[in-house]
């Protein structure tokens, strides 16, 4: 801010005695020469000679000012003004050496004299605003700024330092408006753009803070205060790239920057940099190490790389240096919840409750530790009074849309994923969790949307890509299925599950022998995967080599005998071979795995048909039509069924139905051509089989020929 320079105004004198004289006359030569220590000795021997002189304490006053003895100057210009009330300049003078001593109330009391003398003196009202600014009397201060910019309409610092004063009155929109006029007078001035891009930055104007920052560090490049702040806007526009290159380059120019060190470990943290922002909670400790902060948030870095145990050891460090501190107690329970601690998860909880009885985010993790120890009711209520609460939490949403699934409030839990999506189009775990659900409401289409839009979210994410082929797979899309998992491969070339489904898809194009090489490949990589020796022995049964089938799922149920998948192709075999009770026992150890394996339902029914068991027949397709009756496997293999026991028009309608909920299935049009083989519909079957065939059909070739031809 502006402000005073002292100056020494050689005023008409009349000495009492001529030696009075030459001391005034040398002091203010000496002045002139900015010799104040001489000028100080001249004043002083002039004063002894005599002492009434208004002049003489005026000028040493001066002179002290300009030697930065402030202290001294306050007592010249006082008995000055004791000499000589009206005396010019004395009272705004003496006010500038309070305002030097930080004495503003004095200050302002002093320029209030003087204006009462110069009532026009825009300088004046200015250095009573920076006093009152300097006292925070910041209304005050734009009020003066105000009186000096109508007598100085064109003086761009006083639109600047009445905008910084607006400033902090939080106006800061009125703030912008003078930084503009300002910025019209005065161009290329960094600080007036610096301020005026911290304003719009607090007004959440972030990209015009940028473009203003940007333009502070075209005039000064190695503002590092631009270029942190320029960061933290860059973080409030989710860009954590381009923070961190901020920060980055703000602690090349200056790394005593308060913070810098924390705000750029967040931003790494933000930018899913976990490792790399632990280097910087280390640093930000080093220099802060009783910030409980600091370690609350390195936590849940180690966290997201799944150091739950450090985790876990920093949550406590933060709840040692404050036993109040709620978030900690909170991120230990969620930590505890991922080791399935839950009890002690649900003490943190209450522990953070029991501080602050509203506290969301502990409501919300009881809410998760509830549901892992069965009390389903308690953490719906959690998940409710959160969500009534914080609507704006998608989280909280994607569990409740859990806890719905798995109480089969399918309708309910839609909207609860849906409602997630919506909250945060950016969070790949929304997408990851709809895709699941749309997977188990067999949505294979929907699942497929989802885990592409995690994969454009996370383009390095494995997961991701697993995903997404897998739910391909079940769509039918195996071309596609197969370039994805490629894709995946290229980013983790170890991971064996992928060259498992990768083989499932190429199997369902018939490739049989890429397929067992990837199968082989995942053996290689994990010897104890039960689905590469699971899938491997399914792909061997449609290469009719039913002994290394047997050999393989027999290995595939001793390393897991939870595969339900080991136990169906097993039994599908044994359906081949017509042995049907055996086919039975595979599909029971099946579902004992997997309740909720709709294919088992209806395959089982089938075999329990060829047993002549129609009660248990007719419960099982009914279950499975309960279960998705959007699901044509169910109609088909019905329909198969009621083939067997001569209901040719049931068997019909239930064909014609399965085809209905899905015309690419060639399992459908191949068991309608047999219906109709049996029914004598030559020209019918051979219609469905060459549709069968060409949707990819292994069977239909064989029945063309011995039908058609």
């Amino acid at each position: 801010m502006k402000k005073i320079f002292f100056f020494l105004f050689l005023l008409p004198y009349f000495v009492l005695a001529q030696t009075a004289d030459t001391y005034i006359q040398n002091g203010n030569q000496a002045a002139g020469r900015k010799d104040y220590t001489t000028a100080i000795t001249s004043f002083t021997k002039a004063i002894e000679i005599n002492p009434k002189d208004a002049n003489a304490y005026f000028y040493r006053a001066n002179a002290y000012g300009n030697e930065h003895d402030n202290q001294d100057a306050v007592k010249d210009f006082t008995k000055t003004l004791a000499l000589n009330p009206s005396y010019p300049n004395a009272s705004n003078y003496r006010a500038n050496a309070y305002a030097n001593l930080k004495d503003y109330s004095n200050a302002i009391a002093d320029f209030t004299n003087a204006l009462a003398l110069q009532a026009n003196n825009a300088d004046i009202y200015h250095y009573r605003a920076n006093a009152k600014s300097n006292s925070a009397d910041y209304s005050g201060a734009v009020q003066d700024f105000t009186h000096a910019i109508e007598i100085q309409p064109n003086n761009a610092d006083l639109y600047e330092y009445r905008g910084v004063a607006k400033t902090n009155l939080n106006d800061n929109k009125s703030a912008i408006t003078d930084y503009d006029i300002a910025t019209r007078l005065k161009p290329n001035d960094a600080d007036l753009l610096f301020y005026r891009a911290n304003s719009k930055g607090n007004i959440q104007d972030y990209n015009g803070a940028i473009a203003d920052y940007n333009l502070t560090l075209k005039l000064n490049p190695r503002n590092a205060k631009a270029i942190f702040y320029r960061a933290n806007a860059k973080v409030n526009l989710k860009d954590f790239k381009g923070a961190v290159e901020d920060y980055t380059l703000a602690a090349s120019i200056d790394h005593n920057t308060a913070n810098l060190y924390y705000y750029m470990a967040n931003a790494m943290s933000n930018a899913e940099q976990y490792k790399e922002s632990i280097v910087y909670y280390d640093k930000a400790i080093a220099q802060d190490p009783q910030n409980a902060a600091l370690y609350l948030y390195r936590g849940k870095a180690k966290l997201n790389l799944e150091d739950v145990k450090g985790a876990i050891q920093d949550f406590d460090r933060a709840i040692q240096l404050n036993p109040q501190y709620t978030e900690a107690l909170q991120n230990r329970g969620d930590a505890k919840i991922n080791i399935r601690d839950f009890n002690g998860a649900l003490d943190d909880a209450n522990a953070a409750i029991g501080i602050e009885p509203n506290d969301l985010g502990a409501i919300y993790v009881r809410g998760k530790a509830e549901v892992e120890l069965k009390d389903t009711a308690s953490a719906m209520t959690d998940f409710n009074f959160v969500i009534t609460n914080h609507t704006k939490n998608e989280y909280v949403y994607l569990s409740r849309g859990s806890l719905r699934s798995k109480q089969n409030d399918n309708i309910g839990a839609g909207l609860d994923f849906d409602k997630a999506v919506e909250l945060n189009t950016s969070n790949k775990n929304s997408y990851l969790n709809r895709g699941n659900f749309r997977l188990k409401l067999y949505d294979y289409a929907g699942a497929v949307a989802d885990f592409k839009k995690m994969v454009e979210i996370v383009p390095q994410n494995v997961v991701g890509h697993i995903k997404l082929g897998n739910a391909m797979v079940l769509a039918g899309q195996n071309v596609n299925a197969i370039n994805v998992f490629n894709s995946a491969i290229a980013l983790n070339p170890k991971n064996a599950s992928i060259y498992v489904w990768r083989g499932m898809a190429k199997s369902n194009l018939g490739n049989y022998a890429d397929a067992i090489n990837d199968y082989n490949t995942a053996i290689k990589l994990d010897s104890t995967s039960s689905d590469a020796y699971a899938n491997r022995g399914n792909t061997k049964a449609l290469m009719k080599d039913f002994t290394g089938a047997g050999k393989d799922l027999d290995i595939a149920i001793k390393l897991n005998n939870s595969d339900d998948d080991a136990f169906f192709y097993r039994a599908n075999i044994k359906m081949r071979q017509k042995n049907y009770s055996g086919a039975v026992d595979d599909y029971n150890s099946a579902l004992f795995a997997n309740l909720d394996n709709i294919k088992v339902y209806a395959y089982r029914g089938l075999a329990e048909a060829m047993m002549r068991d129609t009660a248990s027949m007719n419960a099982d397709f009914r279950y499975s039509a309960k279960i998705n009756p959007k699901n044509e496997l169910t109609y088909i293999k019905r329909g198969a069924a009621k083939t067997f026991f001569s209901d040719f028009s049931g068997a019909q309608y239930d064909l014609n139905l399965a085809i209905s909920l899905n015309s690419k299935s060639a399992d459908a049009y191949l068991t309608r051509a047999k219906l109709k083989i049996a029914s004598a519909d030559r020209d019918g079957a051979c219609m469905d089989l060459n549709k069968a065939l060409q949707l990819g059909s292994k069977e239909a070739p064989d029945l063309i020929k011995t039908t058609c031809y």
